[in-house]
């Protein structure tokens, strides 16, 4: 069966090779981050995917959130979807909070967000039973379960 999941604005599914996915994010992440971000698959079946991006910079994940840039490296959609009207944005999820530097908003809400652009962007096919994201100061390592 064929399982959909988006990394940086590729939509690719888990019939694809390892080596197909990586090539078409690495190449997506080269032009939207200046190749300040790569990306690896650790695990890869029809039931499950688990894929890392690898950051050239470090966020400090003090807490379960999703930071601007990483749900823009997640999901391909600029970081104005993650930035609220009232600074220039057009927030695509709610709700956003800054902390000095970076807006940010829960993992439950981002996964949510993931979920519904899975939805739509995949015309409903594969039914995602289960998203885990975990960020560290150098990564970011998300689970997929179908």
């Amino acid at each position: 069966m064929k399982n959909y999941f988006i990394a940086n604005r590729e939509v690719l599914d888990t019939t694809m090779t390892i080596e197909e996915i990586e090539s078409a994010v690495n190449d997506s992440l080269e032009e939207t981050t200046g190749g300040m971000v790569s990306f690896a698959i650790e695990e890869l079946s029809e039931n499950h995917v688990i894929m890392k991006f690898i950051r050239d910079f470090y966020i400090n994940p003090d807490k379960p959130v999703i930071y601007d840039t990483d749900a823009n490296i997640l999901s391909g959609i600029g970081l104005r979807a993650f930035t609220p009207k009232k600074m220039g944005g057009y927030p695509l999820i709610s709700p956003l909070c800054f902390n000095g530097k970076n807006f940010y908003t829960d993992v439950t809400t981002f996964i949510q967000f993931y979920k519904t652009l899975l939805l739509f962007t995949c015309k409903g096919e594969g039914i995602v039973e289960e998203i885990g994201i975990r960020c560290y100061p150098d990564c970011i390592i998300m689970k997929i379960t179908y």
